[in-house]
């Protein structure tokens, strides 16, 4: 096999239409496998349960009448598995596994692992767009463009004033980090990115996160070789309203909808500006001594101070120092500790302490002006 589509499917009535959306995607001299991992929890109801082993005997019947040499889908049923709350994360976890094992197996590390949700369908050019990338450039790893489809609904439609201004909070954020300089300013979305067989093995495999595993494995995933945003085709995940995760485009879009006014409060440029200027000057930490390092941030904001020292980030420049003897290497160590995950957690402990969060269209509106 050359891809290796991965889906998890819980209590998804509609899975045929991502299916259906794959198998009439362009294609050309490469194999491909759906995996679709069926599953439920012990907590699931039993209704949710029923439903699963429907639908996954109808991808065995599915399987069955369209499978073709170089095209074929592989559904799993996964049953009552451990945790409190439902999540896609063991799900996604268990289908790459079997993939990854797979291309083992086949001696492919250059397999292509992709993530796809059971609720989102992709444009035609979207398995050639992602084998040829790959192959063109050498790839570890992808993100690919993304777009929820509200155009449907009337433009006073509240879910869909939500769902547009969720989606606008997606890309503020990604290009407030490319503007602060950060080396991996990647969406982390689960129906929105592949990885090479050999890459999801360094990584360490998905986690089982109940939300969010998308986002801290590609966390470990960018650092590893080269990294592409695929702009050329498109996913489109649906829009729905959801509580299965604690975050997320389900949650957030609920939230949005309980509020008098449909508005998506977000970071200020300002607390990533700072960002931008610690940033700039991390790489001349190289071989100092933690009280030099302790005087050029004290030039800095106090709150970003007092959050550096909370975070033992001076003893960490130590040990980085200790263990680099180039300045790309300690660019290399600094970026694997001071993570997309830290930044969040710096702005939230800046937020709404030092900075009140602001509407998210005016503040893409001013990171827009400054990067012109």
């Amino acid at each position: 096999m050359d891809i290796r589509i991965v889906i998890p499917c819980y209590n998804e009535p509609n899975i045929f239409s991502t299916i259906e959306s794959l198998r009439n995607c362009e294609k050309d001299h490469f194999t491909v496998e759906i995996i679709v991992v069926v599953n439920s929890y012990i907590i699931s109801s039993e209704e949710i349960k029923n439903l699963n082993r429907k639908t996954f005997h109808a991808l065995q019947e599915y399987a069955r009448l369209y499978d073709s040499p170089d095209f074929y889908l592989s559904p799993f049923l996964e049953e009552n598995l451990s945790g409190h709350q439902t999540g896609a994360g063991l799900p996604r976890k268990i289908g790459m596994d079997k993939a990854a094992e797979s291309f083992l197996n086949e001696k492919n590390n250059k397999g292509i692992i992709v993530s796809l949700d059971a609720d989102t369908t992709v444009d035609k050019n979207y398995l050639v767009e992602i084998y040829h990338s790959f192959k063109k450039f050498k790839l570890k790893s992808a993100t690919i463009e993304f777009h929820h489809p509200v155009e449907h609904l009337e433009k006073n439609d509240k879910i869909r004033q939500a769902v547009e201004l969720y989606e606008e909070y997606l890309r503020y954020y990604r290009s407030a980090l490319e503007y602060i300089g950060y080396p991996y300013a990647y969406y982390t979305i689960g129906s929105a990115f592949a990885v090479t067989a050999e890459t999801y093995l360094q990584a360490g495999g998905m986690g089982k996160q109940q939300a969010g595993e998308d986002f801290y494995f590609l966390q470990k995933v960018f650092p590893l070789g080269k990294t592409k945003f695929i702009e050329t085709t498109r996913v489109y995940p649906s829009a729905r309203i959801s509580d299965r995760v604690p975050f997320g485009t389900g949650p957030s879009i609920s939230k949005m909808l309980e509020e008098t006014e449909i508005k998506k409060w977000s970071y200020q440029i300002a607390a990533f500006s700072e960002l931008k200027d610690f940033f700039r000057i991390t790489e001349t930490f190289y071989k100092l001594s933690k009280e030099e390092i302790m005087i050029r941030c004290s030039t800095f904001p106090s709150h970003l101070y007092r959050f550096l020292q909370k975070e033992g980030f001076f003893d960490k420049m130590v040990e980085i120092n200790q263990h680099t003897s180039t300045p790309e290497s300690f660019r290399k160590r600094f970026y694997g500790y001071f993570t997309a995950f830290k930044i969040l957690k710096y702005l939230n402990f800046i937020h709404p302490d030092y900075y009140e969060l602001t509407d998210v269209r005016e503040q893409y509106r001013l990171l827009r002006e400054i990067m012109k």
